[in-house]
């Protein structure tokens, strides 16, 4: 190969850090939300309290999407490359299962070294085969996996994935046991940040094999190769990993234990950090950032992240099959209201699916294309009548009060408030009946995955800075978000887009594929992030030189008091 090797330090300027609600102990005598006695710095063993919000849908790296998910399998399992965060809070790829790697001149091929001597948890050796086939099955369309659409820049993953060629066309080979070759169909400079990701994974087939839909639903039935072992998982309650020995880098792992308690109620994990249960945590809640900022020994630092909360929308439903219906609940959800509801302003309504904070060519993306809600609602001045016109496309007449439907939302109380904040802004100013529906998280997202729901209260975090990040999320075969809505035509937009050499063209395209999403409410942003910061991280007793984004390997308590 004539590329050029590079040295594992590339800085991805531009992108957010996500750190997550994560703690470490203040005394060696400290107990766990469970009232069990844990052990922390200052010479015994050292320990983290965590958190999770929810249950994990599952532990299989390929299949699942979830925040709660990732953060116990990007501990337990070694990607080729991991990203941490620099000291001027950016962000750069760093060696991981991969000591090195190569791009070939012309940016198609991706070759990278394996570092000798990684094995799992049960002492098999961790190969490129591993690598290989981790990927390849998710893309494998009989996988199901919702995050496959992340591999899109990979050679023949369309087709792949579509189930138009078989699994061994995709662009991934082992060459040998130490050496991944990775082939894209075109150039894409946001690939190398999409190495970290579950959908790169290794994967055992033997445990597939063995396990089949059982893999990754208990503890017994995944095994780690990185640089902690999930030893508990007593579900809808708690996690706990320790420290793998086995690991390649355990030397630089300085942590024994991670407790995970699982706290979906804010006021519990907030009530946690305050009394030392939990020692970090990440809040927009006005009355919790100035709580927090005035506790002794409590850093703190603005963050923003570039997300959005929104509805999702069934296209199948015999209401919400309609556009001028869905225009109409797109057009009246009060987000101005919403927003100050949830942080007085601090988080700011969305103008459209992709956040601030996500940039192309250097420039910030939304403020490049600006509000794209502004033509829907020029030519729509009133929400009410484009109701009553699609009711009676629908032969349901003209009386918005025959109309009932169903907000589905994860039990919490937060977000229940919003969930009532929206069912009363709908049946305020459009008379329609809507009924709320509260579950846990793994029910909902199955639910979203069946399409058994109208609408559902979701949220969705960019994994890399491109507009693609979050516009591939709905394309036809992406698999994340059940709509059951299709349009070639955003395909191509996005597919486009994507390879466009010349950033001018690539933000029409992608402006147009964002504007599609809003002018036909394919789905209903809510509030989103913006370019200043409105949340904020909170640590105790440590500083923040102790976090990184990717997990809890760089983590050392031994000097806290």
């Amino acid at each position: 190969m004539n590329g050029k090797k590079k040295a594992l330090s590339l800085v991805l300027a531009g992108m957010m850090l996500f750190v997550t609600a994560c703690g470490g102990g203040a005394n060696n005598n400290a107990t766990g939300s469970d009232g069990k006695p844990v052990a922390g710095g200052n010479g015994g063993e050292q320990y983290y309290n965590s958190l999770l919000d929810s249950e994990p849908t599952t532990l299989d790296a390929q299949k699942g999407s979830d925040v709660y998910g990732n953060k116990i399998i990007n501990n337990i399992t070694e990607p080729l490359l991991r990203m941490a965060e620099k000291e001027d809070g950016s962000n750069e790829v760093v060696p991981a299962a991969a000591e090195s790697y190569e791009v070939s001149e012309d940016g198609l091929t991706y070759t990278f070294k394996l570092r000798e001597g990684m094995k799992w948890e049960d002492g098999e050796p961790l190969t490129a085969k591993d690598f290989e086939y981790g990927i390849k099955r998710s893309a494998d369309p009989d996988t199901g996996s919702e995050s496959a659409f992340l591999l899109a820049p990979i050679k023949n993953f369309n087709e792949v994935n579509s189930g138009k060629a078989p699994v061994d066309e995709l662009g991934v080979k082992a060459v040998d046991d130490m050496t991944l070759e990775v082939t894209l169909g075109a150039p894409a400079s946001y690939f190398i940040t999409l190495v970290p990701f579950r959908v790169m994974l290794p994967c055992r087939q033997d445990l597939i094999e063995k396990y089949g839909e059982k893999y990754g639903a208990e503890p017994d039935t995944v095994l780690s190769c990185g640089p902690f072992k999930l030893t508990e998982w007593t579900h809808n309650s708690r996690l706990t990993l320790e420290k793998n020995e086995d690991y390649w880098d355990q030397e630089n792992v300085h942590l024994q234990t991670v407790n995970l308690p699982i706290m979906g109620d804010t006021n519990t994990i907030m009530n946690s950090f305050s009394v030392g249960e939990v020692d970090a945590v990440r809040t927009n809640i006005p009355e919790w950032v100035e709580k927090f900022k005035d506790i002794e020994n409590v850093n703190s630092k603005p963050v923003s992240i570039p997300a959005v909360d929104y509805l999702s929308v069934n296209h199948t439903d015999p209401i919400l099959k309609n556009e001028k219906v869905r225009q109409a609940i797109n057009l009246t959800v009060d987000r101005e209201g919403l927003s100050k509801l949830l942080s007085e302003g601090f988080t700011p309504p969305a103008k459209g699916w992709v956040p601030n904070g996500i940039q192309l060519d250097g420039k910030e993306f939304r403020d490049e294309i600006g509000d794209s809600f502004d033509g829907l609602r020029s030519a729509n001045p009133d929400a009410k009548a484009l109701l009553i016109e699609g009711l009676k496309e629908l032969g349901l007449g003209e009386d918005p009060a025959q109309v009932k439907l169903t907000l589905i939302y994860v039990n919490n109380p937060r977000v229940k408030m919003i969930n009532e904040f929206i069912q009363q802004n709908l049946n305020n100013n459009l008379g329609i009946n809507v009924e709320l529906e509260t579950m846990e998280w793994p029910i909902l997202a199955g639910r979203i995955q069946k399409g058994d729901y109208q609408l559902g209260y979701l949220a969705w975090t960019a994994d890399y800075n491109d507009p693609s990040a979050m516009l591939s999320l709905f394309k036809t075969n992406a698999g994340a978000v059940n709509t059951g809505w299709e349009s070639a035509d955003y395909d191509k937009l996005v597919d486009d887009a994507a390879v466009e050499t010349d950033a001018a063209k690539a933000t029409e395209l992608y402006k147009e594929a964002d504007k599609m999403l809003v002018d036909q409410s394919v789905i209903i942003p809510l509030i989103g992030a913006s370019t200043n910061s409105y949340y904020y991280d909170f640590v105790k007793g440590v500083t923040f030189s102790d976090f990184t984004s990717t997990g809890f390997k760089t983590i050392d308590t031994s000097a806290r008091p």
